[in-house]
């Protein structure tokens, strides 16, 4: 079985490349972590790419991530959702609750503790992998 995509869209590309790097090294070889300069492109990518998790920053009200996480759960998009802010509010919480998102970390967060954040949605929505057992003779 192939490892899961995540795709990180964040607004700041810094923000976003210390993510995919961190995330990347504590994963390992558990996952495959790409970066999506914006909500179009994360849009296409979605859209023609097997992505497992989507993590995103939708920094302000309104804006191109919130209107992509309000696109995938209208298309009743099987992928899975992680909030991951500096900019978090009550209102903002509300509104991804509203949009139906489950998993919402605020900036800073510990590496570990987005890394096991990303272990948990991912087990909770792929599909387990078959057991191989191994052959004795």
């Amino acid at each position: 079985m192939q490892p899961p995509h995540i795709l990180i869209v964040d607004n700041d590309p810094t923000a976003a490349l210390v993510t995919q790097h961190g995330l990347q090294r504590l994963l390992t070889h558990d996952a495959d972590v790409a970066i999506a300069a914006s909500a179009e492109e994360a849009r296409a990518r979605c859209g023609h790419d097997q992505i497992d998790l989507l993590i995103i920053d939708p920094s302000f009200e309104n804006s191109p991530a919130s209107t992509l996480v309000k696109e995938l759960y209208a298309r009743r998009s099987a992928i899975p959702v992680l909030v991951l802010t500096a900019y978090d509010t009550p209102r903002l919480r509300s509104q991804m609750r509203a949009l139906g998102v489950k998993h919402y970390l605020a900036k800073p967060v510990e590496l570990g503790d987005l890394g096991e954040s990303v272990r948990l949605v991912v087990r909770d929505y792929l599909p387990p992998t078959p057991y191989v057992g191994i052959h004795h003779d």
